[in-house]
Parts: structure tokens; sequence; C-alpha cells
């Protein structure tokens, strides 16, 4: 892609040095796909908004720079939030991107853990955007807090789950399966990796399932690192380093109700990295997987790799990106835009990735890039929207269709006090159980005829609410 440099550029100007600047001439953002922010200089520094186009061209949001109190983690579009050393903020967020006045704060509210200084390691946000999971550690000791946030910015504590009885050097950030029933973070100690499962509890809280025994071809030959768990259908990707050896080998594995993992891939068909250590991000779709790295510069196993996503069949690499820039963040928005930063080069680059092609939108210049945070401001097209009232929506399969098996199902649900049980029953026996979500998004094996199908929500109160269809697979 051609770049008219700096030809008149809109810039942004902090203590008279340029902080971000587009690389090409800015073009008009009319209507919004997402807001990004970028915080510069720290957990104390700026944080600076874009607005993106549908085509993924960039224009700064009114009010830009804000200055926020600590690091900046999140956005479900009502509020950001950010992380201090002892509090979680909240700001208010208008219509368009604008980060407005602080909401609420709250208190860190770990044990063991926090004692003797600063333990505050990472934070994300559920699917739904309403529920963040704070990570505390100090050693080997390891918490996780769950706080719900409210639609007025305050916060409520769910829970916390304590980890040090696991023991390992550190603990990753658990990943969260779309339907917010399982989460998997790898412990770590030395070289060496396992995996732990995490069943999600009434009100968000998660409860630890024990380390997993991955059950795959040559899996002894493995070391099994940072599982990403897919947001659609019930799957995680692991990287899995051959004797403990860069590059990994990347394996999709598929979960079952109680969290077992267990993959068909072999040594084999699994597609081996050029990457080293990388991490990873699935699309909001589910239908890409990236890898992105930063092993500093002039050295290798930098760069980008999409991958397509094929459920539980072996991933097939789709493209490489920037190889040998260092990559240090990348997030998706819901309209298939992959933003990527690096700190090395001081850049951000914005793609625009689909089942076709990839194309380079835009490339910017930031000054010193901290954090990154992507807010959409569109819902996934393939998103399952629960109704207004209480009721269930099925997406699909639709009433009366017919399907190969295994069927998708894509289902929300809305009840009374919030969905506590999301069941799902074939012919009157139950196939699958949600807990704590009111998205049922998962594959189910019917044998080949007529179906009756039901899907069930019921909160604590006991209110349910339900909805029958009928579907012949083939």
């Amino acid at each position: 892609m051609t770049y008219l440099r700096l030809c008149a550029a809109f810039f942004v100007v902090l203590a008279s040095t340029v902080a971000l600047s587009p690389l090409a001439k800015a073009q008009s953002t009319s209507s919004s796909s997402a807001y990004l922010y970028i915080q510069i200089q720290g957990p104390e520094g700026a944080v600076y908004g874009l607005s993106a186009s549908s085509t993924g061209q960039l224009s700064p949001i009114s009010g830009s720079p804000f200055k926020l109190a600590g690091k900046i983690i999140g956005s479900n579009k009502l509020q950001s939030l950010t992380m201090g050393q002892d509090f979680l903020h909240s700001y208010a967020v208008a219509s368009d991107g604008a980060i407005g006045s602080p909401l609420s704060q709250f208190a860190f509210f770990g044990g063991q853990c926090t004692s003797g200084g600063s333990a505050v390691e990472d934070a994300e946000f559920d699917h739904s955007g309403k529920l963040i999971y704070v990570l505390l550690q100090n050693g080997s000791c390891a918490e996780i807090q769950s706080d719900d946030i409210n639609l007025d910015g305050s916060f409520g504590p769910a829970g916390q789950l304590q980890l040090n009885s696991m023991g390992g050097d550190f603990v990753g950030l658990p990943s969260i399966l779309g339907n917010e029933t399982l989460a998997f973070s790898d412990i770590s100690s030395g070289h060496y990796s396992s995996i732990y499962g995490f069943l999600r509890q009434l009100g968000g809280v998660l409860q630890t399932d024990g380390a997993q025994t991955l059950s795959f071809q040559g899996s002894a030959n493995y070391n099994p690192a940072r599982p990403d768990a897919s947001p659609v259908g019930n799957y995680v990707v692991l990287q899995l380093y051959p004797g403990d050896t860069n590059p990994p080998q990347i394996g999709s594995f598929t979960t079952n109700s109680d969290g077992v993992l267990s993959s068909t891939n072999t040594p084999a068909d699994m597609p081996t990295s050029s990457l080293e250590n990388p991490y990873s991000t699935f699309s909001p779709f589910g239908d890409m997987f990236v890898l992105y790295a930063d092993n500093g510069a002039g050295n290798p196993g930098n760069g980008i790799e999409v991958y397509r996503f094929n459920g539980a069949q072996p991933l097939t690499l789709y493209k490489k990106l920037l190889t040998g820039v260092p990559i240090d963040r990348v997030a998706w928005d819901n309209s298939r835009h992959l933003y990527a930063i690096s700190d090395a080069e001081n850049k951000l680059y914005v793609f625009t990735v689909t089942l076709s092609s990839i194309t380079e939108d835009t490339e910017w210049s930031i000054g010193a890039p901290f954090s990154m945070v992507v807010a959409s401001s569109v819902e996934p097209s393939g998103a399952c929207p629960p109704p207004a009232i209480n009721g269930i929506n099925v997406c699909s399969p639709g009433n009366n269709a017919t399907a190969t098996s295994p069927v998708q199902i894509n289902a929300a649900a809305t009840v009374g006090n919030g969905v506590w049980r999301f069941e799902l029953w074939a012919d009157g026996t139950k196939i699958d159980t949600v807990r704590g979500s009111d998205l049922m998004d998962t594959p189910v094996s019917l044998t080949p005829g007529l179906h009756h199908l039901t899907f069930s929500a019921r909160d604590t109160s006991g209110d349910q609410v339900s909805k029958a269809i009928t579907v012949t697979t083939q």
C-alpha cells in the first residue's frame, strides 16, 4: 500500500511533541464502527481516543486526549475502566466515544496475595461487559477477584478465588469461553506450564477445576501454554512447545461441559508457527486466530500470523503480516478490523481481515504506546441478542430448518433476575446446560431425522421461560 507520508496529516500535540499522527492523509469517519483508546507513557499517561470507520480509517474523538487514573483496561461502550495499584475506576463514555467524568472507584479486596506489597497483575471483561476479573499475584500466590459492573458505573464484589494452593511461579489471566461457562489459564513454573480449567459459578465467580490432563497424539512430548478460548463454540487453542523449545505448534482442542480438553489434531497436521513465544487472540466471530510476538528488535520470531480457525480441525495459516516487526498488542473490533501496535516502531497498524482478503487500511505514528483498548459500537453479525422482555431468542437453527450434524446452536434468553441455568433438550433428553450466562452458543450432535428442541432458562427465584422448535438433521 502506498502512503502520502504526512501530507495534510492531522496530528495531536502533547508537550510540544507529536504523540499520534497518521502516516497517510486523514480521512473523514462520518460513521463509527469502533472506538480505539491508546494510552501512552505508562499507567498514568494520557489516553488518546480515535473513532474507526467501517473502512478502518481513524479520526480523533472530541476532547481527546483524556486524563484518567491508572491503566486503561477495557470499555463496554457505557463505561471505560482503569486499574491502579489499589482501585478500579469507572468513567462515563458518551455516544461519540468521548470519555467523561469519573463514576466510581472500588478497592481491591484481595487476601493473602495482596499482603506485603502490590499484587495487581491484569484484568479483563467477560463477554457480556457486565463483569470484570482482576488477577492479583504475589510470588506463587494468586487470586482472581470478580466484580460486577452496574449500569451507573458502580462496582459490586461478586467474589474471589484463592489460587495459592496451585503453586507455580506465574498464573496467566484466564481466557473465557464465549458462552461464559468455562475458562482456562496456564500456571508456569520455570520453563514448564500446566493448563488449569475453571468453572464459572452463579454470579460469575470462577471455581478452579484443577490441572488438565491433555488428550492428543504425542502429548508427552509437548509443553502446553497460553490457552485461548474461542468466543464461538466449545474450543480452546493451545500453544504446544515440542521438547519445551521454540517455535510452538498450534493445536485446537474441544472442551466438554466439565472442562475436559481433548484434540484430534496430530503433530503431523498441527501448524508450526514461525514466531517465538507469541501471544494470541481470536476474532469476535471465532473464524480467525492471530498470533503476535515481540522478541526484541532485530531478533527472529517477530510479527503477526493470521490463521483460519476450523473448529476441531487443525488451524490453517492464512497470511503473515509485518514479518520481523516486534508486535506488542493486537485487538479486533466487530467490523473485522485488526489493530496492532509496535512499541519498538512506535506505530499503530490497522488491517481489514475478511475470509477472502487482508488489506492494510492505515498506519499511525504513536509516541511511547503503553496500552490499547478497542470498544466496538456495533455488534458482531453472528451475535444472538437476548429479547427485550422475558423470553428466548433462537437465532440458529431456524424453526423447521434442515441442518447437518453437528448443529450450531445460537440462542439467548432473558428472565427475571438474570439467567441462572439455560438448558437445551432434544426429544425429551437434556443435551446441554449453560450456567450463569444468557447465551448458548455451541455445536450439538444429533442423529439423522426429525428432532424437537426445547430451550429452557430460569433464574434463582424459579421464574422460567422456554421455547420449542423443530429441526431435521441429515
